[in-house]
Parts: C-alpha cells; sequence; structure tokens
C-alpha cells in the first residue's frame, strides 16, 4: 500500500513540477508528499525514501510549482539532528492547517528511554517557513 502512494506521490509531483525551477527530485524515492494552496501561495512538502526522515517544505507563487519562494529542508528536532541523535525517527503523517503543517512524528532515543509519538509543527508565514516544533521529552530535556 505504501508502494502505491509513493508512486502517486510521485506522479503527483512530477505534474505538479514541471519547468519548476527547483532541484530535480528522484521520484522513485518520494515517500510522502502533499500540496495546497496556503495563504496565497502554494505550499508542498517532500519526504524522500532513505537514512533519514528529512522533510522539504516549499512555497511557490503558483499551481504548477513555478516561481519558488522559499525552500527549507528539516531534518532536526532544535539541536538534535534526526541522524545523529535519535536512533530512528518515523514521520507518521502531515496536515495542512490554515497557518502550519501539522504531523505526528515517532522518536526513538539513543539513551535508552524508548519512544515517543509526538504531535509537531512547522509554522507557515507569509513567504516563511518556521523550524520544526514538537513537545518532546527524553529524561530531562525538553524541545
Amino acid at each position: 500500500m505504501q508502494g502505491i502512494a509513493a508512486v502517486l506521490a510521485g506522479l503527483m509531483l512530477m505534474v505538479l513540477s514541471a519547468g519548476a525551477s527547483t532541484p530535480p527530485i528522484d521520484y522513485e524515492k518520494v515517500r510522502m508528499a502533499g500540496v495546497q494552496r496556503m495563504m496565497g501561495h502554494w505550499v508542498r512538502y517532500i519526504m524522500l525514501s532513505g537514512a533519514s526522515d528529512c522533510i522539504t517544505v516549499q512555497i511557490f507563487k503558483s499551481a504548477n510549482m513555478e516561481g519558488l519562494v522559499r525552500q527549507k529542508k528539516i531534518c532536526s528536532l532544535g539541536k538534535m539532528s534526526f541522524r545523529d541523535d535519535f536512533a530512528f525517527v518515523d514521520v507518521r503523517k502531515i496536515g495542512f492547517e490554515p497557518d502550519r503543517l501539522s504531523l505526528e512524528i515517532e522518536f526513538f532515543s539513543l539513551r535508552g528511554s524508548g519512544d515517543e509519538v509526538k504531535e509537531c509543527s512547522i509554522e507557515i508565514g507569509n513567504g516563511s517557513i518556521g523550524d520544526l516544533k514538537c513537545s518532546l521529552e527524553f529524561g530531562s530535556e525538553y524541545y
């Protein structure tokens, strides 16, 4: 089922990316993607299969994904890198809200204190992309 979703997301990205002024995307590696109009711009998120669950968020002026306003690759929570500071990070879902992306993410600690599933968000402003925000506690650290 996840393979079919990745293929459909890849096809959607190919159609919407025709002529885009963004770096090329390896559509065979798309694991999760979505696009929606927010605050007068088009916001797209892309996640590729691979070693880390980085989230690329892009803001475009038009629906055909031209006129890139801003792009941000998010691979960390605060100062904690998904790749180096967690045993595993799994983005389970991403949804669009009026002024943010809402995410459900599962974090596995390197320190053996287990896993936590958290509701997180990335603020989307008028042409701006915020950082990933979650209330995550492993030991005495909050992010």
